[in-house]
C-alpha cells in the first residue's frame, strides 16, 4: 500500500502542471512472472523470461491480493497458468515473451519509463521493448469502440498532484503477467500517478472488465526517480528464443 504522504508543492511547468519529467523505474520489487504469487518457480521463470526473482505482490484490494475473476475465468487462468510451463499452442504462451506488447499496466512494472511533458499531453517513453503512448490532456474524446490497440488509448487530466488516466481501447490479447493473467477488450484501466515528492511517485490502477472480474481490482506501485537519465534500448526480440525452447524446436528456424 502507498506510504502516508506529506503535502508538497512541486516544480511546475510553464503552463502550471506539477513537473513529473525525468526518469523512473519500479521500486516494488515486482516479478512480470506472477503478479498473485509473487517469487515462484525462479528456474522456470528464468527459463521462460530472463528475468531474476522478484517478491513484489501489487494487488492490494482485493486484501488477498488475487484477481476477482468470474468463475469461467478462474478456470481459464487456470488452465494458461498450466500451459505456460508447455504450451499446447503459441497463443498460450506469454505476449512478452514472443515479443509482442505489455499493454497496460504492465509495461508500468516492467522497467524504466522516461516522462516528456508539454502543455497538452504527457509522452511515455518506455525501454523495455520500444513501447511508448501519448496521454492527451487537451479533453479530446476516446477512439471508437472498434479500435482496440495493444498499449490502449490514454486521455488524462490533473487532480492536484495526480495525473489521473482513463485506458481505454485495448485489445484482449496481453497479459499482466508470464502465467496468463488475463482479461478482455472490454478492460478499463484508471491510472492515479500521484507525484508524492521529487523522486517518488506512488502508481495506483484501478482495473474494470465487467466480462471477466467479479469486481475492479486494484494493483499499486512505487516509481522512484532515476538520477541517470541515458535512455538505453531493450529490444527484447533480439535473440529471443522462447518459443524456440517452448515447442522444442531448432534455433536456426
Amino acid at each position: 500500500m502507498p506510504a502516508p504522504v506529506k503535502p508538497w508543492d512541486p516544480p511546475r511547468t510553464a503552463n502550471g502542471q506539477p513537473d513529473i519529467q525525468g526518469s523512473w523505474s519500479q521500486r516494488s520489487n515486482i516479478t512480470t512472472y506472477s503478479i498473485q504469487a509473487g517469487a515462484i518457480d525462479r528456474e522456470e521463470h528464468t527459463r521462460i523470461g530472463g528475468q531474476a526473482t522478484a517478491f513484489g505482490r501489487p494487488i492490494i484490494d482485493p486484501k488477498d491480493g488475487m484477481i476477482p475473476y468470474q468463475p469461467w475465468a478462474q478456470e481459464r487462468a487456470k488452465y494458461l497458468n498450466l500451459q505456460h510451463r508447455g504450451p499446447s499452442k503459441p497463443e498460450n504462451l506469454d505476449p512478452v515473451s514472443r515479443c509482442l506488447q505489455e499493454g497496460v499496466p504492465r509495461i508500468v512494472y516492467q522497467g524504466e519509463v522516461r516522462i516528456l511533458q508539454f502543455p497538452d499531453q504527457i509522452v511515455m517513453l518506455h525501454e523495455y521493448g520500444h513501447h511508448y503512448r501519448v496521454v492527451y490532456l487537451d479533453g479530446r474524446p476516446a477512439v471508437g469502440d472498434g479500435l482496440k490497440l495493444w498499449m490502449g488509448d490514454s486521455r488524462g487530466r490533473w487532480e492536484g498532484n495526480t495525473l489521473v488516466v482513463d485506458v481505454t481501447n485495448q485489445n484482449d490479447k496481453s497479459w499482466f503477467d508470464i502465467v496468463g493473467s488475463f482479461h478482455s477488450d472490454a478492460m478499463k484501466v484508471t491510472e492515479r500517478w500521484t507525484f508524492v515528492d521529487k523522486s517518488r511517485i506512488d502508481y495506483v490502477a484501478t482495473i474494470e472488465d465487467p466480462k471477466v472480474y467479479t469486481q475492479p481490482w486494484k494493483l499499486y506501485v512505487e516509481l522512484g526517480r532515476n538520477e541517470a537519465e541515458e535512455h538505453w534500448e531493450n529490444a527484447v526480440c533480439e535473440g529471443n528464443k522462447a518459443v524456440h525452447v517452448a515447442f522444442d524446436l531448432p534455433f536456426d528456424r
